[in-house]
């Protein structure tokens, strides 16, 4: 990804001004930053033309998400009739949570297990938006195994999502991607 953007002519190397990312022609997020800083609506996108997500980075507030069909939501103590405000990841999957997702690697005792494995990848939030822990489920009964990610690499921006409400009240969740790793 390259990110073009304006920089004060007072100050070199911040950013203020017009932004935006891309990866080759395709262009993944377009904002503006002032003082070095992520400032009012952000907008991202997952192919052209496709709007993925806008977050206002002023009010703090997501307007606009448009979540992945492989990531399901879990928010404890829920009941019939509860109003429910899903989590996300700021940057939506394209810009941000697919970088999370890659610092996950398969444990090498599968390699002995050929077939397809479930992959579970949970993301724990907590009320703040912040995440908190990062675990991995891969595969299930028998060879199900459970380990948790280190958090010590990780950026301050990877640590950002928008938090869970329910019946208004920002509350702790889990965001999980699902995938499958198969092994010849």
């Amino acid at each position: 990804m390259i990110e073009h953007s304006t920089e004060l002519k007072s100050k070199r190397y911040v950013k203020n001004g017009e932004s935006e990312i891309k990866i080759g022609r395709d262009l993944l997020a377009v904002g503006l930053y002032k003082d070095d800083e992520r400032s009012g609506r952000w907008r991202f996108f997952n192919g052209p033309d496709s709007l993925e997500q806008i977050y206002n980075y002023t009010t703090k507030k997501l307007e606009y998400n448009h979540t992945a069909k492989n990531i399901v939501y879990e928010i404890d103590s829920t009941k019939e009739g509860d109003k429910i405000i899903y989590p996300a990841k700021i940057g939506g999957y394209h810009t941000s949570l697919r970088f999370l997702i890659k610092k996950f690697s398969p444990s090498k005792e599968f390699r002995a297990y050929a077939g397809v494995h479930t992959v579970l990848l949970i993301f724990h939030i907590d009320e703040h938006g912040k995440l908190i822990k990062y675990q991995a489920e891969t595969g299930e009964g028998e060879l199900k195994r459970t380990e948790e990610i280190s958090l010590s690499k990780f950026r301050p921006e990877d640590f950002d999502f928008v938090p869970a409400y329910l019946n208004g009240k920002p509350v702790a969740s889990r965001l999980i991607f699902q995938s499958k790793l198969t092994v010849d």
